[in-house]
């Protein structure tokens, strides 16, 4: 068996045994998780079935393929290459696609892992040391950055805001994490936009699973949905959903009082909005520079290319709500709307394939 099937046997070994439902170590971090309050039980119970879903040998081999590591054979350093992935701790596992890609590359992986997201991901990495103790798989990983110190690596992998990046790498300097000629990946993208031109149920709740999963945060939540209906005239199916919704999915964060402070202002202006307690929609006033907000532009397709080019560096995916829709300039780079919190394991973060990467460059 050629090494790259060896790989995706041994990471697809390790992820079935990891999501069993007898798996004590995960329940045990799950419960952890919500005990100690870094997310709701909803909210990591969604985004490890959302993996589970994404995963399969069809889909690992496809992306393989796609990647460069087709005919069975590596190709390139990957194999004598050492990885560090710093990894976010914003959702529940969202470093998961970051830690799977390098190990299917076979890189040596090395993870830090977030103190906001401390316990999920090491029992996948555990469940992969378990199983890939005779193949040749290498993984290792800490909380603290400064464990690695001298660890020198050929590539480096993390996504945080662009006022985080010099931070970051002084960190890599001060604890010698980069070799000579080590090669970033950096993802800044910080939301997603939707497209919405009709007021199906179904497209409806997509809409509102794609702004109020995870309380609006991560890089495909919508922060940003345009459509030919003001929000006024959309307000109350948005509200019965998002109701439904809550029901099923409790918000885990408060919001701080200066989102009320903001409805105010909006009130006082008289920008439509719906206020929701713990969410704002508002219509116009883009900034971008709170959670727990989320901005409504009425338009069509032509005003969703202009906002994709003018936040283009902010901008991480760009929703549709049925394969029927087409947006000139973005015709390779939107995405399905029910897609929009349960992407594909081969999703390309910042329209950058992470297994393509490791392996081409």
């Amino acid at each position: 068996m050629a090494d790259i099937e060896k790989r995706i046997t041994t990471l697809l070994e390790a992820t079935q045994s990891w999501l069993q439902a007898d798996n004590h170590y995960l329940m045990d971090a799950i419960d952890r998780t919500v005990q100690e309050g870094y997310f709701s039980f909803e909210d990591v119970q969604f985004a490890i079935d959302a993996i589970q879903k994404s995963i399969d040998r069809e889909a690992i081999q496809a992306w393989a393929g796609e990647a460069g590591l087709n005919g069975g054979y590596d190709h390139g350093r990957t194999q004598h290459q050492n990885v560090l992935c710093l990894h976010a701790g914003n959702l529940p596992l969202v470093g998961f696609q970051d830690a799977f890609s390098t190990l299917l590359s076979g890189s040596r992986y090395t993870g830090k892992i977030s103190r906001k997201d401390p316990y999920l991901l090491p029992t996948f990495l555990n469940e992969v040391k378990k199983t890939a103790i005779w193949t040749g798989v290498n993984v290792q990983w800490a909380h603290r950055l400064d464990d690695f110190e001298g660890m020198q690596n050929d590539a480096i992998i993390f996504a945080g805001s662009e006022s985080s990046v010099p931070g970051v790498r002084e960190a890599i300097r001060k604890w010698n994490l980069a070799g000579q000629d080590c090669r970033y990946l950096i993802r800044t993208a910080h939301f997603s936009m939707a497209f919405l031109d009709r007021k199906e149920k179904r497209v409806i709740e997509d809409l509102v699973e794609g702004i109020f999963r995870y309380g609006g945060k991560g890089c495909r939540s919508v922060a940003l949905v345009v459509s030919g209906y003001s929000l006024d005239e959309i307000k109350s199916e948005l509200q019965e959903a998002v109701h439904s919704f809550w029901l099923e999915n409790p918000q885990h964060l408060i919001p701080p009082p200066g989102l009320r402070q903001q409805y105010a202002y909006n009130e006082a202006v008289e920008r439509p909005q719906l206020w929701l307690d713990h969410f704002l929609l508002q219509e116009g006033g883009l900034e971008f520079d709170r959670d727990f907000v989320s901005y409504w532009v009425q338009g069509d397709e032509e005003t969703v290319a202009e906002l994709a080019e003018q936040y283009e560096r902010q901008l991480q995916s760009v929703y549709i709500a049925h394969p029927g829709v087409e947006i000139q300039g973005l015709e390779n780079q939107t995405e399905l709307l029910g897609k929009a919190q349960q992407p594909s394991i081969s999703w390309k973060p910042d329209g950058v394939d992470t297994l393509a990467w490791l392996v081409n460059s």
